[in-house]
């Protein structure tokens, strides 16, 4: 008999399509998740209740929360309907919250999650009775810890924390409430602008002051009050006080003209994951440095909306930024921003399997950083080629690069370099089969990674650790490190690594046999890709896809699915990846009988292999040519084949030799 989870929404009226939506991701949960875990989920709306004559109507409501397992408050402007009859609440949407809340801390139950839908900062600057409601509520729950809560940007978001935090309510993986919020530490470059700023403006206030001119000595006031705002929300999300933070800072950024504090509010919302406000701080800072002519401020803008552009996956945006922001500072001769820019310009051609482009700007750019002897910048890019030439197979080469550059930044003590190279030399160690190494290198990332607050690294080394567990077959722990990844890229609104979660649980899925929540999720990643342009991507995809068609023998689609990754991955010119397609597509083939077709494939993979010196690769090959010969009668040729593979794994001490060596005895 399934277990029967209901589960309450309390919103106010202004999220009429989030609660529709409510409602289909529990029909969907019910259908897939729900079956394999025995449950079912039934929702609970208010507007479902029937009247009831002779009682309050919110009495009616209250019923269902006092029996609810799950209770989800969302909100977004509105606080809710006014409550005459509610007293001492105002509205009916916080008496359903504090009745919750008030079951929860006597019967520890239900379980309560709060949702807030972004508002812009515009909005946030001036808020009006309803939504200053709404903001005071989240510093509440912030002060008081007793709930976590979680933002979304859009209905497709709205739908991934339900259904990620209802598995994990079924699953008991959820967080502990009693821990503090994240901080947030700003970038003490931009600060000590806003400080010096200050400095100088209290400065012109004293002599506005001695010559007795009250109006500028009225503008530099307020100037100063901006400064000193700035300071301190900066201090204030520091401190934790992140909602206290992010009013001052809307309130800021709708005021100001003052490029260095919208370079502050700007760094701000960005590493939050309020990327529209962050947005927003952008476009008035490059409105405000163009009509002042202030070109080096204006480059600045420019390289940052490449940033954020790139940060969301929006890859052509992001490189149309950056050369504006490039052509501004080599007319300027601002070489260490050329630097950078020729870095971030790499790193976007790289996204875009452009990797002769990426070299180019890479070199481009540590070129300058060794003439001017800057070592964080060596540092930065012998990362950044060490990426580059691991997607090109060169291994060796790609070690090098990240040797030299994590030696680099331990005699800086950059932790944060520190953290990135681990990661880095952890995905070396996990291709050449070295999974303890691997693991102990992700670790080493994490470590530094969480104590650094450092969201998009944990976020990293959570997925790279997700797919160890899975090669380990540790289903649990690979979904819940997965998930972990996924909630902190939706956090920052990380497209770009949402696509990648969502393949990597596709894979987990489709191992574990749900074909159901599998496909959706392959989907859910091709469509962010497409969007995106990420070739590298969308070619996985493809592949998944078509492996998971091929688990079903539905070969045709699983063919064309092959054909459209191998079509766009030879425009890309990874050999390796190449290898891998046409053994997919041998083994295709060799399901259906044609042996010939299969062999044909087996040997291209088999070449493409011995290219790269890919030992395992070459090892799978002469296995696959052994299984196809014996099948068509050519013992001769199959005990050549699987013994040349069984040779191979010996020498790289693969598990796979028990299973060739199998194969030898039953011929």
């Amino acid at each position: 008999m399934k277990r029967i989870i209901s589960v309450f929404i309390a919103s106010p009226n202004d999220l009429a399509d989030e609660r529709h939506c409510f409602k289909d991701v529990i029909k969907q949960l019910n259908v897939g998740f729900g079956d394999g875990a025995n449950v079912e989920f039934v929702p609970l709306c208010w507007e479902d209740t029937l009247a009831s004559t002779g009682r309050r109507n919110q009495g009616v409501i209250n019923e269902k929360i006092d029996k609810c397992d799950v209770f989800i408050l969302v909100m977004y402007r509105r606080w809710g309907q006014d409550a005459p009859d509610a007293s001492p609440y105002t509205s009916y949407t916080e008496e359903e919250f504090y009745r919750a809340l008030e079951r929860w801390k006597n019967e520890r139950t239900p379980e309560i999650f709060v949702f807030f839908k972004r508002v812009d900062a515009a909005s946030e600057a001036d808020p009006g009775y309803q939504l200053q409601k709404v903001i005071n509520f989240r510093k509440q729950l912030e002060d008081t810890h007793l709930v976590l809560y979680h933002y979304f940007e859009n209905e497709e978001s709205f739908v991934a924390e339900i259904d990620h935090h209802l598995r994990a309510y079924v699953k008991g993986e959820l967080p502990k409430t009693n821990q503090q919020r994240d901080i947030v530490v700003l970038p003490s470059g931009v600060l000590e602008e806003v400080n010096k700023a200050k400095a100088l403006a209290e400065k012109k206030a004293f002599e506005a002051a001695q010559a007795h001119d009250d109006a500028e000595k009225a503008r530099l006031k307020l100037e100063i009050m901006q400064f000193q705002i700035a300071k301190d929300a900066a201090e204030l999300s520091k401190d934790g006080k992140i909602e206290y933070a992010r009013q001052k800072f809307a309130e800021l950024i709708t005021e100001t003209t003052d490029v260095r504090i919208l370079a502050l509010g700007y760094e701000f919302f960005f590493r939050t994951g309020d990327l529209t406000s962050a947005l927003e701080s952008l476009k008035k800072w490059l409105f405000i440095s163009n009509s002042e002519t202030n070109f080096p401020e204006a480059a600045n803008a420019y390289g940052n909306l490449g940033n954020l552009y790139l940060a969301q996956g929006y890859i052509k945006k992001a490189e149309k930024m950056y050369q504006k922001s490039l052509a501004i500072n080599e007319e300027l001769g601002r070489k260490d921003e050329i630097a950078g820019i020729y870095c971030n310009l790499g790193v976007l051609y790289q996204e875009q399997g452009e990797l002769e482009r990426a070299e180019e700007a890479f070199k481009k750019s540590l070129i300058i950083n060794e003439e001017r002897g800057s070592r964080i910048g060596i540092a930065d890019i012998c990362g950044n080629l060490g990426n580059l030439y691991f997607m090109q197979d060169d291994n060796d080469l790609a070690e090098k690069m990240h040797n030299k550059s994590l030696s680099i930044f331990k005699e800086l003590g950059n932790k944060e370099g520190m953290a990135d190279q681990y990661g880095n030399m952890g995905l070396l160690y996990k291709t050449r089969g070295d999974i303890e190494s691997a693991k102990k290198m992700y670790k080493k990332s994490l470590t530094i990674n969480k104590k650094l607050e450092r969201k998009k690294g944990i976020a990293n080394q959570y997925a790279n650790l997700g797919v160890l567990f899975q090669l380990q077959e540790d289903f649990k722990q690979a979904e819940l490190m997965h998930k972990e990844s996924l909630s902190l890229y939706e956090t920052l609104g990380s497209m770009d690594g949402m696509a990648n979660e969502y393949g990597n649980l596709g894979i987990l899925y489709t191992t574990h046999g749900d074909l159901v929540n599998a496909e959706k999720m392959y989907k859910k990643s091709l469509a962010i890709n497409d969007a995106l342009g990420r070739k590298y991507s969308i070619t996985k995809d493809y592949r998944n896809i078509g492996h998971l068609y091929f688990i079903q023998e539905n070969y045709k689609c699983a063919e064309e699915m092959f054909e459209k990754s191998l079509a766009i991955e030879e425009t890309i010119g990874r050999k390796t990846y190449i290898a891998d397609l046409f053994n997919d597509f041998g083994l295709l083939y060799m399901n259906q009988g044609e042996l010939k077709r299969a062999e044909e494939f087996f040997q291209k993979s088999l070449s493409l292999f011995k290219i790269v010196d890919n030992k395992e690769g070459i090892g799978n090959q002469y296995g696959n040519l052994g299984i196809i010969y014996a099948m068509a009668g050519d013992l001769n040729h199959a005990k050549e084949m699987y013994t040349k593979s069984l040779n191979l794994f010996l020498e790289i001490k693969s598990t796979k030799a028990e299973e060739i060596r199998k194969l030898l005895k039953d011929l």
